[in-house]
């Protein structure tokens, strides 16, 4: 078993081999699984249909408190045990949750008077504290293996999602780039200073695709979709047109790079060229609630259908998959398709550098 590592940068994905539990979603799950654990276990003992209700909400006491226990005691302790390697953090996790079931029912034990309860009327029995640990011991054996393979399948996907965003950042549509340097050909007798500008645009959006960091600001982002559209507008003139609605005070905001910079392609590649008139691309960033909020929006002709779909869906789809592997839930990708507009919209967690 290898080492655990604990992500705390929006860029990854957190491999840690315990999930989170100060999530709540994660305790209504645990509160879910363990009760459905009671009801079985209680079905599991021979009682008559009163009998059965009576165990059921005994045994239901008990594990949900145990349960939410070796939460509580778990949320606090996660960073420090998703730092050991996997066999330590294993072995680690399994004492303090055999502990907490040990104590806690060391507890029950000493309040059996109070509560009209002893080992023999107990509906685990005779024995109470043995079949206790001995079914905490099955369940957490069970539990701590499937957050095993739960962690290796987040290595696995990890590392798949790091040859996502790199083939995302290598491809440049070589359409783009032919294209590029004839214009630049073109300038260079011309108007030298603009075929200097466009090798300098063209040699930032290589350098960005050379890059191995996962997140940068959003003024690079920013700068280097204006790169981008700088060459675009040299090659299309005045059918190209571009609206910035950028909020300055989230320049510093942490991204994943080159999530704008393709939308800006795309809106191009199937808004703007299919149009004999061009149109223009409305470029926006603002802040709404704890959520910044990132939109492409270009115009379409008036059937509403998008030319080229299955390249403009391969780049949104690789862009929505990395924003899921970083932020979780956290983040959203979603898409407005009118007759006249089609607008991409990225909702990312607030993270200033």
């Amino acid at each position: 078993m290898g080492n655990s590592s604990l992500s705390d940068k929006p860029g990854s994905i957190d491999t840690g081999l315990l999930p989170d539990f100060c999530d709540v979603r994660v305790i209504f799950m645990l509160v879910l699984i363990v009760e459905l654990l009671a009801i079985v276990l209680s079905l599991s003992i021979p009682s008559t249909t009163e009998q059965f209700w009576d165990h059921l909400a005994f045994i239901s006491m008990l594990m949900q408190w145990i349960a939410l226990l070796n939460a509580a005691v778990l949320c606090g302790s996660r960073g420090r045990l998703n730092r050991l390697s996997d066999a330590s953090a294993l072995a680690v996790s399994f004492i303090i949750m055999m502990s907490v079931s040990l104590g806690f029912s060391l507890v029950v034990l000493y309040l059996k008077t109070w509560m009209g309860l002893d080992e023999e009327t107990s509906p685990l029995g005779e024995h109470f504290l043995l079949r206790m640990l001995i079914i905490s011991a099955a369940i957490y054996a069970v539990v701590l293996r499937y957050f095993y393979i739960q962690r290796q399948w987040k290595l696995n996907l990890n590392a798949q999602s790091v040859a996502r965003i790199q083939a995302l950042k290598a491809r440049i549509r070589p359409h783009f780039l032919f294209n590029s340097m004839n214009t630049i050909a073109s300038l260079i007798s011309l108007m030298p200073e603009k075929a200097e500008k466009a090798i300098e645009d063209l040699a930032d959006l290589f350098r960005a695709s050379l890059q191995e960091k996962d997140l940068h600001t959003l003024q690079d982002e920013i700068a280097l979709t204006r790169s981008y559209l700088d060459i675009e507008t040299l090659r299309l003139g005045e059918r190209l047109k571009i609206d910035w609605n950028v909020d300055n005070s989230l320049n510093d905001a942490e991204i994943p790079a080159l999530s704008l910079q393709p939308l800006a392609e795309n809106a191009i590649y199937h808004g703007i060229e299919p149009l004999p008139d061009g149109g223009t691309i409305l470029i926006s960033a603002r802040k709404q609630g704890e959520h910044l909020v990132l939109e492409v929006s270009n115009p379409i002709d008036g059937s509403g259908v998008i030319t080229h779909s299955k390249g403009n869906k391969m780049a949104q789809d690789n862009i929505r998959q990395r924003l899921h592997l970083a932020y979780g839930h956290k983040a959203r990708f979603y898409i407005n398709a009118t007759k006249q507009d089609y607008t991409v919209t990225l909702e990312l967690p607030v993270t200033l550098l």
